[in-house]
């Protein structure tokens, strides 16, 4: 059994290598029917409309064409999912990245169209799976032959989109290489046709678009240099996890022909280059060849490698037939040859032949019996059930009572309604769908309420059972219990971006919002303000007190400063006594407004038991572009001023001590 499990992912993982999808949430071709349960056609009967907020600077994905309208792909795609939804989608007005991130977190927006998943983001959003996939690629002169890898570009000159999060990547990355940086990606482009840089690095989809939009001659795609690095997913805002949910569905409902009609239509696939006799026979060059980005269809990164696919199809169509032949629940003999007239001494009766039969039967009982009970003895560590192929739960194993506490019987007839909301919940009718069809899926997770109502985690592996003519007749799957698992790892995804003590941002996430800020600052031509904060005389707290009071302050100074700021600003603890506010939008009049209302709290006496706390703080503040462009400068100069502002006792400064 675990051999065929084995070949079932062996198989999967092949067949998600070949996928050419734009979608990376769908990657089975067949026919996809969208059904909504009884809960989710009721909501959205109660929510008919639905507000939605576009990026508006990244062609051809989403961006503010020249009569201001929204275009590009995702708007054409919510388009076409209000074909298949009974939603009516309403356009937000232009923002900037955080006046959205704000308007769904205070509920004035209901959906992001774009956005990269990130776990910090989980708090306030629900993600659908990736449907856009975005990869940057390398482009070069088009008769250099010297760079095609990221490793070729050491002492190039490589041209990147200024303020991108990329960007600072590409100069720490790949030290040695002569930084070009540019203001728009189009800039990026016209740098290597103009031959003012040997390279660029830019998203792929979005370099071919301009191509296509502008004269750019000369250049070529030379070879990936990163691939998927921000897959675009619909985000739902946090308190409507069953919409997240529809917008799958509609997402899954999509076929390849509506996709493919789409994404073409913003950048049309390159046409087939000429290839000589000598060309075809050696099967190579073909790339060299194109005059123009190409640009795949479906995920961008698999068009240029699509010189395989047939080798690896075969040998999946391999793997499958095998596996067809081994699953079989009951193998069946082969037929034996009748035995020759010259050969044959005896003739079975009737008789024998039926106490063959009988024979067969009995054995495959006793196999399938003591493989049952091997899964229902092991009742610490899993259970097992089985389904026909219309989903109908057939059986069950008792050990599901000590996992779940629901009797066999009990299972089977609720176990539909005991599904919880959760987001990755989502996928599960797909997968079931696809293991129906015969078709393998990996393990997933499943969320459900056990019988005192509460939320468990469960890890499930499918498999689908065939008869001895190969058709596939039901579902059978083996069930894990990973409550305490997920939920370490769900801690650890917590702990990557938060300060444990206080549970306020740490420094990874501060820089994150940063440079996410300082990007956003930079299209809008907006500032923000950046706010370094230390406790005057909290060392004393310590030494005097002991270090659980000194825990406490801080813990209470979180609270005060939490309570301070808006719910798109960041409050995070850097270390010790140190913190700092992040104002996405603020000038100089709001952060001095926020400033002030700190010393004054934090100037309050903290009660602890029978004493009080009393400590003051010295704030630094940087603003940008005034006191720098990037994370490094900003979080420098706020952290000078803060020293300027503690020798002066100023309690706040704008100024770095010289």
């Amino acid at each position: 059994m675990f051999f065929l499990i084995a070949l079932c992912l062996l198989a999967n993982s092949a067949f998600a290598g070949t996928s050419t999808e734009l979608r990376a949430s769908s990657q089975a071709s067949a026919p996809y029917s969208l059904e909504l349960s009884a809960k989710e056609k009721a909501w959205l009967a109660r929510h008919k409309t639905i507000r939605v907020a576009f990026d508006d600077s990244l062609p051809p994905y989403s961006f503010v064409d020249q009569s201001g309208k929204f275009n590009g792909i995702a708007v054409d795609i919510f388009n076409a999912l209000s074909q298949k939804l009974p939603i009516r989608f309403e356009h937000q007005p232009r923002k900037s990245w955080n006046q959205i991130y704000r308007a769904v977190a205070e509920r004035r927006t209901d959906v992001v169209a774009t956005m990269v998943d990130r776990p910090e983001r989980r708090l306030l959003f629900n993600f659908t799976h990736p449907y856009l996939t975005k990869s940057l690629a390398i482009i070069t002169r088009e008769n250099d032959t010297a760079i095609k890898t990221p490793s070729d570009l050491a002492g190039k000159t490589v041209a990147y989109v200024l303020n991108y999060q990329y960007g600072e990547g590409i100069k720490k990355n790949h030290p040695n290489i002569k930084p070009h940086a540019v203001k728009s990606m189009l800039e990026c482009l016209q740098a290597v046709s103009a031959k003012k840089s040997d390279a660029c690095i830019t998203f792929v989809g979005t370099a071919s678009y301009l191509q296509t939009q502008h004269p750019l001659k000369g250049i070529k795609f030379a070879g990936f240099y990163e691939r998927r690095t921000a897959d675009e997913s619909i985000a739902v805002r946090g308190d409507w996890p069953i919409l997240a949910g529809i917008m799958q569905k509609g997402l899954d409902a999509l076929s390849e022909a509506e996709m493919n009609a789409i994404y073409f239509k913003w950048v049309p696939p390159p046409s087939p280059p000429p290839v000589t006799a000598k060309e075809s026979a050696a099967q190579e060059s073909v790339v060299h060849t194109i005059k123009t980005v190409p640009v795949p269809p479906r995920h961008e990164e698999n068009y240029w490698l699509s010189a395989w696919p047939l080798l690896l199809v075969l040998g999946v169509v391999g793997l499958w037939t095998l596996r067809v032949r081994l699953h079989h629940r009951h193998p069946v003999p082969p037929p034996q040859n009748p035995p020759s007239p010259d050969t044959q001494t005896v003739t079975a009766s009737p008789n024998d032949f039926e106490e063959m039969l009988l024979k067969r039967a009995t054995e495959l009982k006793n196999r399938d019996t003591r493989f049952r009970n091997l899964i229902e003895n092991q009742s610490k560590n899993y259970f097992f059930f089985q389904c026909d192929k219309q989903s109908k739960i057939t059986y069950v194993s008792p050990s599901v009572t000590a996992i779940l506490g629901y009797k066999p019987e009990k299972f089977i007839t609720d176990f539909q309604s005991r599904i919880t909301d959760h987001p990755e919940n989502i996928r599960i009718s797909r997968l079931l769908e696809l293991c129906r069809q015969g078709k393998p899926c990996p393990p997933y997770a499943l969320e459900v309420y056990d019988s005192h109502n509460e939320r468990r985690w469960l890890e499930i592996t499918s498999e689908p059972v065939y008869d001895e003519f190969g058709n596939c007749v039901g579902v059978d799957c083996l069930v894990f219990e990973i409550t305490k698992r997920k939920q370490e790892d769900e801690r650890l995804i917590w702990l990557s971006f938060h300060d444990e003590l206080t549970g306020l941002a740490n420094r990874r996430m501060l820089v994150d919002h940063l440079q996410q800020a300082i990007t956003m600052a930079h299209r809008t031509r907006m500032s923000l303000a950046l706010l370094f904060l230390d406790l005057d005389g909290f060392k004393s707290v310590n030494d005097k007190m002991g270090h659980a009071a000194g825990d406490y302050a801080l813990k209470e100074v979180a609270i005060k400063l939490s309570g301070i700021v808006r719910d798109s600003d960041t409050a995070a603890r850097l270390g010790g006594d140190e913190f700092a506010l992040l104002l996405p939008d603020g000038d100089e009049t709001a952060a001095a407004a926020v400033a002030k209302k700190i010393v004054n709290k934090l100037n309050e006496p903290i009660a602890y038991g029978e004493t009080a706390i009393q400590f003051g703080v010295s704030i630094g503040i940087a603003l940008y572009p005034r006191h720098g462009t990037d994370c490094d400068t900003l979080l420098h100069y706020a952290d000078a001023s803060m020293y300027y502002a503690k020798q002066k006792r100023l309690g706040f400064s704008f100024q770095a001590g010289t």
